[in-house]
């Protein structure tokens, strides 16, 4: 995930959706039979024989085909004859699906989606509370990630995997030019290195980072004291906050250490770029280390994932969380096993999956995520785990909030207006889309 889905729902924001949608999903999740010992809802017996399938909707064969295997394993002695079917939907086209196929009784019992989507798919009736299991997931998980998802004390979404921005470095490389493979904690610091490592000829920079989304300069910007959306209301983004000006104005003054045009800041310029060595710190996420291992190996390099660099005197850089759930559809005709199945990825032997299928950090608490092999010894783990504890999650925001905050931090970084013009026409322009 590298942008749009990244962005949480506020329960608030869903409030006045719970009473609408399909079928009455809060009395049938009251009415599943709940096993106290085992923690876990009773599986409808025509799945549990293996007479009718259970259906889930996944947007990758090899995980779909991991978590099945690894539930199966789980519940062999429970369920043995359980059979379980897959589509490949993607996580953004679900919801929208769901609504449809679900009101047919084509559609899955448990469906993958984006966290902002939760809204929607409560309004649709197509994401069922779930019962018993928003207690034992509570305790497991932080309350930033349930709450965000939950109406009333009741989860409508099993929180799966988390991500966030980070700042990735070249241990090596570090070493070499500075004497120490510690990164830096703050902007100055790496403007300090930038001065004599930076040969502009040669294409040759200290730091490298997409400059035209507001989703990738937020951290710079929160580290200058603006907030995004501070009162949880779509209504205000904050563009016309004051902080904001001088926030701008510190951002457009990093195109002295990163003299590229924002349109030039690409994937292959930024992440490829990288994974060649000789860059010492990019901005990006989880989704660039199969990339980097792969460029570390070939060219000789280590490298190290920390939290985003503040400025100094300023305050710490929050970055957007992002999060992947599974909800269980509110036209099931098995919730218990919906129940169950959704559960059960947020589960020791269910997160372990997800994270060896797709190195996807699973949304859990720190002492559950030290438990699950491999996380342990993941030296970059840790890294995005940290920024996660510093990562806001903002209410179900409009398309066209990325489209004029893109519009403001490319027209500084471009140097097409300067700061106070630039936040003025993000102000105007997005009160004239949310009236419409």
């Amino acid at each position: 995930m590298r942008r749009r889905g990244v962005v949480a729902v506020a329960a608030a924001a869903a409030l006045g959706l719970a009473a609408c949608g399909g079928p009455a999903e809060e009395e049938q999740a009251s009415e599943l039979e709940w096993d106290g010992e085992s923690q876990q809802y009773v599986i409808e017996e025509d799945v549990a024989s293996g007479a009718v399938p259970l259906k889930v909707w996944f947007e990758e064969d090899y995980l779909a085909e991991a978590v099945i295997a690894a539930f199966k394993e789980e519940f062999k002695d429970e369920y043995p004859d359980m059979r379980i079917e897959y589509e490949l939907v993607g996580k953004h086209d679900a919801v929208d699906k769901m609504a449809l196929a679900g009101e047919a009784g084509t559609g899955a019992d448990v469906f993958m989606t984006f966290y902002n989507e939760i809204p929607n798919a409560i309004d649709d009736g197509t994401a069922a509370p779930l019962g018993e299991y928003s207690d034992v997931l509570q305790e497991r998980m932080s309350e930033a990630f349930t709450s965000v998802v939950s109406v009333d004390d009741q989860m409508h979404a099993v929180p799966v995997t988390t991500e966030s921005l980070g700042l990735i470095y070249n241990t090596t490389l570090l070493q070499e030019l500075t004497g120490s493979s510690e990164p830096a904690a703050t902007w100055e610091e790496i403007k300090a290195l930038a001065a004599e490592y930076n040969d502009p000829g040669t294409n040759r920079w200290t730091i490298r980072m997409s400059t035209m989304e507001i989703y990738r300069a937020y951290p710079i910007l929160s580290a200058m004291g603006w907030q995004v959306y501070p009162d949880g209301n779509v209504d205000e983004p904050g563009f016309d906050d004051p902080a904001l000006t001088p926030a701008l104005d510190y951002y457009a003054g990093l195109r002295d250490i990163y003299n590229v045009p924002s349109a030039d800041s690409t994937w292959e310029t930024i992440e490829e770029g990288f994974a060649k060595g000789e860059t010492p710190y990019v901005i990006t996420g989880p989704w660039s280390f199969a990339l980097f291992d792969e460029g570390a190996a070939a060219n000789g390099f280590e490298y190290g994932v920390t939290t985003l660099p503040t400025v100094e005197g300023g305050e710490t850089a929050g970055s957007f969380a992002g999060m992947h759930v599974a909800a269980v559809s509110g036209y099931s005709e098995h919730p218990a096993a919906a129940r169950v199945f959704a559960n059960f990825l947020a589960s020791d032997a269910g997160a372990a999956t997800v994270y060896a299928a797709t190195g996807q950090i699973p949304a859990l608490n720190a002492d559950l995520l030290a438990g699950i092999e491999g996380i342990e010894d993941d030296p970059h783990v840790a890294g995005i785990v940290a920024q996660s504890a510093n990562a806001e999650l903002i209410p179900q925001v409009p398309e066209y909030f990325w489209e004029v905050g893109d519009a403001m931090v490319t027209d500084v970084w471009d140097d097409l207006s300067d700061s106070a013009a630039a936040q003025e026409k993000a102000v105007t322009t997005y009160n004239e889309l949310h009236g419409i």
